[in-house]
Order: structure tokens, then sequence, then C-alpha cells
């Protein structure tokens, strides 16, 4: 009679362990929100404007923009521009301040550009340009 007892004590014991880890599994695959955003990249929501190319200078040319700001947080950062090819390769590549570094708030837009010689821009069909934050 005393080993029944002791192997029931035993099973609500196991029971009350499995329960406690199906627990906590439930809570860590739930999520914890992390107080530090400082690792989130993903939360930074921008949007390329007025993307051109200001050909009115023989001796440069350049590409200009603006990035616009659609997250809900001041941002500062850079843009990475890609010449491309109409083969859709890249044959020049660089990166370019936006707002001088500065940071620009939620909703607004801050200006780019780009000054290269023509030379730098032959062969070239378009641009991609991203941005970075920084």
């Amino acid at each position: 009679m005393a080993n029944i007892k002791k192997k029931e004590n035993e099973i609500k014991i196991n029971h009350k362990k499995i329960i406690l880890v199906l627990t906590l599994t439930l809570l860590i695959s739930c999520g914890f929100e992390s107080s530090d955003k400082s690792n989130d990249y993903s939360t930074t929501k921008t949007k390329v404007e007025n993307l051109k190319l200001n050909k009115e200078n023989k001796y440069g040319w350049a590409v200009v923009g603006m990035i616009r700001n659609e997250s809900s947080s001041s941002i500062k950062g850079f843009v990475k521009i890609k010449f491309l090819n109409s083969n859709k390769d890249i044959v020049y590549s660089t990166m370019a301040r936006v707002n001088d570094g500065d940071y620009f708030g939620p909703g607004q837009a801050a200006s780019f550009d780009y000054h290269a010689a023509p030379s730098k821009f032959d062969g070239v069909t378009e641009f991609l340009v991203e941005f970075v934050e920084k």
C-alpha cells in the first residue's frame, strides 16, 4: 500500500513538472518584448522620393532625392546608391549622407545628393537607392 501511495505522489510530481515546463515553453515562445531597442534594425520605415539626375552643370552631375521617415521616431543615416546599366549590372556604387548626417523626425523628408563627373554616369540607365540607418 505504501508503494502505491509513493507511485501516486511521483506521478503527481511528474505531472506538475510537465505542466511547469509546458507553461514556461508557452511563455517563451510568445516572446518577451525587450526594453533594449538598440539591436532592432527592422523598425525603421523609409521611402525614397523625388529621385532624379541633375545634369545642369557640365563639369559635375548630381543624383538627388529625398528620404521620407515613415517610422514613429527620429532617424539619421545615409543612402547607398547603385548605378545600373541596361543589363541591370552595378557599374558603380557609392554612399551619401541624408540631411547632412542629422536626425529627421517622423513624417519628415530629408534630402541627399551625390555629385560626380559626368563620365561616372556613362552607360547608367537607372539608380537603386537604399537608406541605411546609423
